[in-house]
């Protein structure tokens, strides 16, 4: 047993010296004695580091405005500068909006807020559920509330502050849900008289403007 022990010890000590001399000699390397080539993801993440720097210099600066003139339809991302800061704008983030609200102040009435309820997809449940239309102002056809309230799409100062909000979240398109002149869904007005107003708006924040139904209409 003594015997045993002996040479545990001796070859537990014999291990650890190996251990430390291994140490001692890697703090004597250099990189260009081949160290680098104990860790060979460190080129990956230089090259990548690399990349990184690459695209942040092609950033294009401009002025606000100038991103419907200035810069090509490839960017898709853009650097604003202001007065008082720097922001971007990233032009393959896009937001679908629709010009089909109405409110009693700017429009005497609610439009598509007061939408009919939905029935359910099932004659036999939607039987047990209740008819008719939504009744704002609070109960609206809407999943979420809006912050404005239910708007009327025609009021300036609303929509100034949805393109400022489209803006602030750096999405650089705005996708419009458009119809024919005096085409309207079943449930709304006809809207195509807001179009060159929502375009106004849409420049004056550095965003471009198309069309939900492809090859209808489509600008920027």
């Amino acid at each position: 047993m003594t015997r045993l022990r002996r040479k545990a010890l001796v070859s537990l000590f014999l291990f650890t010296l190996f251990i430390f001399g291994a140490m001692m000699g890697l703090r004597t390397l250099k990189p260009s004695d081949g160290f680098s080539d104990l860790a060979p993801g460190m080129g990956f993440i230089r090259e990548r580091e690399r990349d990184r720097r690459r695209l942040d210099a092609e950033d294009v600066a401009v002025s606000p405005g100038q991103a419907h003139g200035g810069s090509s339809s490839s960017d898709t991302k853009v650097v604003f500068t202001k007065s008082d800061r720097d922001y971007s704008i990233f032009y393959d983030v896009h937001i679908f909006y629709y010009l089909w609200y109405g409110a009693p102040g700017t429009d005497n009435k609610y439009i598509h807020w007061d939408h009919v309820l939905v029935p359910h997809w099932d004659p036999k449940i939607a039987a047990s559920h209740a008819q008719g239309r939504h009744t704002p102002p609070e109960d609206i056809a809407s999943s979420f509330y809006p912050e404005l309230g239910p708007y009327s799409s025609r009021d300036p100062k609303v929509l100034e502050s949805h393109m400022s909000q489209i803006e602030e979240a750096a999405a650089g398109v705005l996708v419009l849900s458009w119809y024919p002149p005096g085409v309207a869904d079943d449930h709304g007005e006809p809207s195509e008289d807001l179009v060159p107003a929502v375009m106004d708006a849409a420049h004056r924040h550095s965003i471009k403007v198309t069309g939900e139904t492809t090859g209808m209409f489509s600008t920027s």
